[in-house]
């Protein structure tokens, strides 16, 4: 039996080790991925902008660990077309591969705007480990930095490069920092503690009109006709799932590929995971859920009975080295009212409560004595 799989991120590895669990079959074991680096932890790629870590110091499994596992794994090759009547996929270096099994976990590219400018050198956005080393090589030789977009990973980006001794500018569209975790009170507590414990500079509701120099990026222009001197831009603003290769085929596409709780898409033995793949209308875009969807295909793709049942998220973190917390039920309803524990300058806590007062969610910045105890009450 041969197991393809397009992708050597979490959803393909994942896979990929359910299916080497099987010892007793005669099976092989490809990986084909564009990526230069074997298997690494990617949520850790931003902590690279700062130069306190390399790409080579969040690999999971080496070249090694695959040779030792007979696992084929093809580095540096894209998939450009799939031929699934005949089960073969074709590589930009006009290799065919066959498979009995196939697996699409090639995942997404980063969304980028259509706005003037954005092909200038220095212009840039962080998605896998090639990415990483090239605008820390630009870091070194700069000052000012704008990160469009004030998301978790463009505030995570903004802190590392400030670590590396940027002077940092966040544009956020939204009016409040964190608009899918955060209620306004809290974006806005979110915002003053990172302008005054790292030196932050944020433009929030507003839009980026374009992007100048001469060749390399000099200055940002927003929307209001502020102009902000930047000779580095990175976009940090969203994501698009990777279905370039089967648009045209008769694989089921809306956003992403559509799969069901079995992985499954409405090809027989083609599967899909991570972020190329849409379970229920959602594409999760984070680790966690795309582990566990590789993890599934894995099992169900050697005949184990697995299936998916969805993924909600709960933000327990550190944003730029500030507590946030956002989790559960966050917005109130006919049965679901809100009252605010604690506003001051350090810390902000919000807790959602069910009609017997029973807390069902919460939103906190800082630092909460109460954390620990209101989190286990809101998962018990």
């Amino acid at each position: 039996m041969r197991y393809l799989i397009v992708g050597s991120g979490v959803a393909g590895i994942s896979a990929v080790k359910e299916i080497n669990r099987v010892k007793d079959q005669d099976i092989e074991i490809t990986v084909i991925s564009k990526e230069k680096d074997p298997f690494y932890y990617r949520p850790r790629l931003i902590e690279c902008l700062s130069g306190d870590i390399s790409v080579e110091d969040i690999i999971i499994n080496d070249r090694d660990w695959f040779e030792k596992n007979d696992i084929e794994l093809l580095l540096g090759k894209k998939v450009i077309d799939v031929n699934f009547n005949k089960n073969y996929v074709v590589t930009d270096d006009n290799k065919e591969f066959s498979y009995d099994k196939l697996l699409l976990a090639q995942g997404a590219s980063s969304f980028i705007p259509p706005i003037d400018g954005v092909d200038l050198g220095g212009v840039y956005a962080l998605r896998n480990g090639e990415d990483a080393r090239e605008i820390y090589e630009h870091i070194e030789s700069c000052k000012k930095a704008v990160v469009i977009g004030g998301g978790l990973l463009g505030l995570e980006s903004a802190y590392n490069m400030i670590k590396a001794g940027l002077e940092v500018t966040v544009v956020e569209r939204a009016d409040h920092l964190l608009q899918r975790q955060l209620d306004n009170a809290a974006g806005d507590k979110l915002k003053l503690i990172l302008e005054e414990k790292h030196g932050f500079n944020f433009y929030l509701d507003a839009g980026v009109e374009k992007i100048s120099g001469n060749n390399e990026v000099e200055m940002v222009k927003l929307a209001d006709g502020t102009e902000i001197s930047a000779d580095l831009v990175l976009f940090s603003t969203g994501i698009n799932p990777n279905t370039g290769i089967i648009e045209e085929s008769e694989l089921e596409i809306n956003r992403g590929i559509i799969v069901d709780n079995k992985m499954s898409t409405n090809i027989p033995d083609v599967y899909a995971a991570g972020d190329v793949a849409e379970y229920n209308g959602n594409i999760y875009g984070i680790w966690a859920p795309s582990m566990e969807e590789g993890r599934v295909a894995g099992k169900v793709m050697i005949g184990k009975d697995a299936e998916f049942t969805g993924f909600v998220p709960s933000h327990t973190l550190k944003v730029a080295d500030v507590n946030v917390v956002s989790i559960g039920v966050l917005s109130e309803s006919e049965n679901i009212g809100s009252r605010i524990d604690i506003n001051d300058e350090k810390t902000y806590c919000r807790i959602f409560e069910d009609e017997k007062g029973n807390p069902v969610g919460a939103i906190i910045v800082g630092e909460y004595e109460n954390e620990n105890a209101l989190l286990k009450e809101i998962k018990e």
